[in-house]
């Protein structure tokens, strides 16, 4: 389980830092 936690916890912080540059950069 905690490593299922720690690649969605990955997955989610990768996806909100794509989301935040590309606003940003927008």
């Amino acid at each position: 389980w905690k490593t299922i936690l720690q690649i969605a916890i990955s997955i989610l912080t990768a996806i909100a830092t794509t989301l935040g540059v590309t606003s940003c950069m927008g």
